[in-house]
């Protein structure tokens, strides 16, 4: 009996660590679920409010939903009735989203720690210090995102550096530096760590921490350095990734090379991701989601009303994406028609302040009213309960954060 109980040990050790939940559902940052579709006019089935805004991204590990607050705590409710489990209070905002294997999940904290907490008590397991995270600007919603793989924790950090953490003890395997903050979420592909910076270069390196390549973005007259704030997408052998120097790009996995590049004039492209081989973008200024074939082949534009800045979550027929002014979408992802399914009651109580009732569209002196003061106004804009946060779907209920405070259950 002892040998049978030492051997089962050994597998247990052997075994392949399961597979990880996180931002974009996969270690590929997809964000596609295999999930029934919501009706165009949802029900609310739960909502649960926390004290501060929520950036962050919703992730379900088993019955359990995860996200973080900037009221500084990370939440574990029941994803079938809301109710909170337990709740973790860190020394700073949390606009990191979670990534978990079977027994922790990991995120990281303006207060400048990435924090390993158990599942199922919100214990502390450790904590691993960056030298500090820090907002860069206005429109910087999100700290990096971490990403699990074989037991290895790999996150961007404010302080220019991607960090490979041992998941099981929280010690620094390696530190690569870059030249800019690191707020986009590492994507692992084919033995590669991907992420980008605001330095304007993507990054691609080995396990080990060694370059393999760096690409080097294009910049352009408003933002000549092309930072990459948001995650990239990975399928095959293309990694795609979105730039503040208003294109977006498909690289060679392997080699880093170019295969092509779209622009959007006006805009920031903002997150990528996938339906099969359909490649969503959302992006900022211009409004839209955009669809593309592999090839680059844009298929339609979907218009919305303000910014979008989180991830189109998709099942096989539909994309749900949030924006600025507190609606959800659903787009379809044959046609790109787009239907609003859900606002929020904040967008509804605000929205005249931005919105003209009679056009749908932004008050023509609505600039000269904030004196041109674009940093004042977009603070503002969150007083209408956005949607910063990538959709995540489960069984046909649909879960993302507000700025007004809420994490919410659509059905």
């Amino acid at each position: 009996m002892k040998v049978l109980s030492l051997f089962a040990v050994l597998l247990l050790l052997a075994a392949p660590a399961a597979v990880a939940q996180q931002l974009g559902h996969t270690a590929s940052r997809a964000n596609h679920f295999n999930s029934p579709d919501l009706p165009d006019s949802p029900a609310v089935k739960w909502k649960f409010r926390t004290m501060g805004k929520v950036v962050s991204s919703p992730v379900i590990h088993k019955n359990i939903l995860l996200t973080g607050s900037a009221d500084s705590c990370m939440y574990a409710l029941d994803k079938h009735s809301g109710r909170q489990l337990w709740k973790f209070r860190s020394g700073g905002e949390i606009t990191s989203s979670v990534a978990c294997d079977s027994t922790a999940l990991y995120f990281l904290s303006t207060d400048g720690y990435l924090y390993a907490l158990e599942i199922q008590s919100g214990r502390v397991l450790w904590k691993f210090r960056t030298r500090g995270e820090r907002r860069t600007d206005a429109w910087d919603y999100f700290l990096s995102s971490p990403t699990v793989h074989k037991r290895v924790v790999y996150v961007g950090s404010s302080d220019s550096s991607i960090y490979a953490v041992d998941a099981r003890n929280g010690r620094l395997q390696w530190e690569y530096r870059t030249g800019g903050p690191v707020h986009a979420s590492p994507v692992v592909a084919d033995n590669m760590v991907l992420a980008g910076s605001y330095d304007g270069y993507f990054y691609a390196l080995g396990t080990d921490g060694s370059l393999r390549w760096k690409f080097d973005t294009m910049g352009g007259r408003y933002f000549p350095t092309g930072e990459v704030q948001f995650h990239a997408v990975t399928i095959d052998s293309t990694v795609y990734f979105c730039s503040r120097d208003f294109n977006l790009y498909a690289l060679h996995l392997r080699t880093g090379k170019g295969l092509w590049v779209y622009h959007e004039p006006g805009s920031w492209t903002s997150v990528p991701a996938l339906s099969g081989e359909q490649l969503l973008v959302s992006t900022s200024d211009t409004h839209r989601a955009l669809s593309f074939d592999e090839n680059g082949i844009l298929q339609w534009k979907s218009e919305v009303r303000l910014n979008a800045f989180g991830a189109i979550a998709s099942t096989g027929h539909y994309g749900y994406m949030g924006s600025l002014d507190g609606r959800m979408h659903k787009i379809n992802l044959r046609t790109g028609h787009t239907v609003t399914i859900f606002t929020t009651l904040a967008s509804r109580l605000q929205g005249p302040r931005f919105f003209d009732s009679a056009t749908d569209a932004l008050h023509r002196d609505l600039m000269a009213r904030y004196n041109n003061d674009f940093i004042r106004m977009y603070g503002d804009f969150l007083d209408m309960g956005s949607i910063l946060s990538s959709p995540w779907l489960d069984n046909g209920v649909l879960y993302f954060g507000s700025t007004d405070g809420f994490i919410y259950a659509l059905e």
